[in-house]
């Protein structure tokens, strides 16, 4: 791969302030991309702001709830206007749900599907008609490592998540003759505030994790994914082997998943 691949691209990037989000943008930064930072508070945009400062020249910061339609519109609006292409959009804006499936409030599972899902559509949506423009453009999706072996108690997050994934891989073969590129990521646990700000239940300190990776790892290895070009990007070989197992061996994988979390589902 290129040493100078990232050199001038353009990335958008939603959820850019905390978490997976901001290690991506401080990365492509480095490698010498032009970031346009979206998120829905301009407090953080200007936290973010001060400190990468000294990438100031290549970083663009846009206040959107991507949650809302008009927002995402309004933002690929000011990209037009502003900067005139864009060579990747990474659809990273997340909340997360942990609860019981006959527990779930509505509401909460509407604000999850708000976010993970419309919020991710929309901006595919305006990204795509952008990217028709051009002539081309990459998209990528950062979904769930759930959504190719759910776990216990993260049913609504997880089927956000494999909705914003199937709609993903059918846009690919929709695409793919305008030459705009679908890539979809399936990091697993990281190690990000992201679990402490969930809806539903509070996660236990011990909840079983198959993987407990660093945002600047995660985010590496994501980045590392698109520039391969790869349709299913995972963060650790361990992640990706339990995937191939889950599909070769379904009924082994679930027992497997049910002793692991074993106490929590006597619990209930």
């Amino acid at each position: 791969m290129r040493k100078d691949f990232w050199e001038d691209k353009i990335v958008i990037i939603t959820g850019v302030t905390s978490g997976l989000g901001k290690e991506m943008t401080k990365i492509l930064l480095k490698k010498g991309a032009k970031v346009v930072a979206i998120s829905r508070s301009k407090e953080s945009l200007k936290g973010l702001q001060n400190e990468l400062i000294s990438f100031s020249k290549n970083l663009f910061l846009i206040k959107a709830d991507v949650s809302f339609r008009k927002d995402c519109e309004d933002a690929f609006k000011i990209i037009k206007d502003k900067l005139k292409t864009a060579d990747f959009l990474i659809n990273n804006a997340g909340v997360g749900l942990r609860c019981e499936v006959e527990e779930i409030e509505d509401l909460d599972l509407k604000r999850v599907f708000d976010t993970n899902f419309f919020g991710a559509f929309y901006m595919m949506k305006y990204g795509i008609a952008f990217f028709k423009e051009l002539g081309g453009g990459t998209i990528v999706n950062i979904c769930s490592l759930g959504v190719k072996r759910p776990v216990p108690f993260t049913s609504g997050y997880t089927a956000s998540k494999a909705a914003l994934s199937t709609i993903a891989d059918v846009a690919r073969m929709e695409l793919k003759k305008y030459n705009i590129n679908i890539l979809n990521a399936y990091p697993g646990s990281i190690l990000t505030s992201f679990r402490k700000k969930a809806l539903g239940k509070p996660y236990p300190e011990d909840e079983v994790r198959l993987s407990r990776l660093s945002p600047d790892v995660a985010a590496r290895r994501i980045i590392r994914g698109i520039e391969k070009s790869r349709k299913e990007i995972y963060t650790s070989k361990k992640d990706y082997i339990f995937v191939l197992f889950t599909r070769l061996f379904p009924h082994i994988s679930d027992f497997i998943v049910e002793k692991a979390f074993e106490k929590r589902l006597k619990g209930l």
